[in-house]
């Protein structure tokens, strides 16, 4: 009974523990002073959520995997977490634009040399790249520029260095792995020597961790590497198209805005694609009003058209989902919240739009 009551207390304990008010925590921030930047004398807080966040960008882009994976789970964790983690999937510190446009030029000029592109056209690309960047995730970031003949269109370009350093996390969390899985299981103190016991221990995982966590770690560092040859994504997002494009899909179930992919001017650390103008999903307030001429509705009215809107589309994404899963057997296993968009079209209606294949 002594010990029932400590379960339910340390259960009670637990219970009245707001774990997303932990979260919201604001506590004074001192990274600023140890990366040298001047606050001019403010002193600046974070939340602990942030704080976490921060960390795990600045341990690189496997960490960041991690983080992602989370915030798309308000289920598992804490809102206020997932809130926060969820700036790991399209804004997190970019790098320099210049450093951007040199690898641009450097990845395409080969492309210029064999003939496949035109090297007026990369000039005109370089030219038309934009300063900041529109969007910058763990493994790279994406710029607007123009392309001669097909206007508008995205530039994804590689972080320097993330090669290096997923290399360097795959040998470390290897390294973790292999040690977790060698601990010996721990002997139960309740077992007898007769051989009843005998056989029940026989029976008896070996290992303190009874897991494969050697293989599940090289399956998920190697769609990692994966991620890091925009050739894949390049093969991926056509594949994707040819079965649920608008304009040119096959699927009879679903038709989605899939962006058309350049392939002549993708490379294994640049990725050239159309532009498409939309808003995401979890963006309840970036409502468009057809008619800015007409003030008649009311700000909460075109709110509530455009949650309505996303649930909708939230329904075209499930339809979307299911096709894949039981239909084509071709699956988007990165739908989170920067990846599905809103796009209106130019009859005033919605549809949904994938990116990042």
């Amino acid at each position: 009974q002594q010990q029932q009551q400590q379960q339910q207390d340390a259960r009670q304990i637990t219970q009245k523990f707001d774990w997303n008010s932990f979260w919201l925590v604001a506590t004074e921030d001192n990274t600023n002073f140890i990366h040298g930047e001047n606050n001019h004398g403010k002193i600046n807080t974070i939340s602990h959520a942030q704080r976490l966040t921060k960390a795990l960008e600045q341990l690189g882009p496997t960490y960041v995997k991690f983080g992602q994976a989370l915030a798309s789970r308000p289920d598992v964790v804490p809102p206020s977490l997932a809130a926060a983690l969820s700036t790991l999937q399209d804004q997190m510190t970019r790098f320099d634009g210049e450093v951007a446009r040199d690898i641009v030029r450097k990845e395409l000029t080969p492309r210029v040399e064999e003939g496949s592109i035109e090297k007026q056209d990369l000039e005109d690309l370089l030219e038309s790249l934009v300063e900041e960047p529109v969007a910058a995730a763990s493994i790279g970031q994406v710029y607007k520029a123009s392309l001669p003949g097909r206007g508008s269109v995205a530039v994804k370009v590689q972080r320097p260095g993330v090669r290096l350093l997923v290399e360097s996390d795959t040998e470390l969390l290897l390294a973790v792995a292999k040690f977790l899985e060698s601990l010996p299981g721990l002997p139960n103190p309740s077992s007898g020597n007769n051989e009843d016991n005998d056989i029940d221990d026989r029976s008896k995982p070996s290992r303190l961790i009874n897991t494969q966590l050697v293989s599940a770690t090289q399956e998920f560092m190697s769609r990692i590497f994966e991620e890091l040859d925009y050739r894949n994504e390049a093969a991926n997002c056509k594949k994707f198209a040819d079965l649920y494009s608008r304009k040119s899909g096959t699927s009879k179930d679903v038709s989605v805005v899939v962006p058309e992919v350049y392939l002549n001017w993708c490379t294994e650390n640049v990725l050239v694609m159309e532009w498409i103008d939309g808003t995401k999903l979890t963006d309840v307030s970036a409502f468009e009003n057809s008619d800015e001429s007409s003030g008649a509705q009311s700000d909460a009215t075109l709110a509530k058209d455009s949650v309505e809107e996303n649930l909708a589309l939230v329904k075209v994404a499930i339809d979307s989902t299911l096709s894949q899963l039981l239909v084509t057997g071709i699956l988007h296993a990165d739908p989170h919240a920067g990846n599905l968009l809103k796009i209106r079209l130019d009859d005033g209606t919605v549809t949904l739009g994938y990116l990042d294949f």
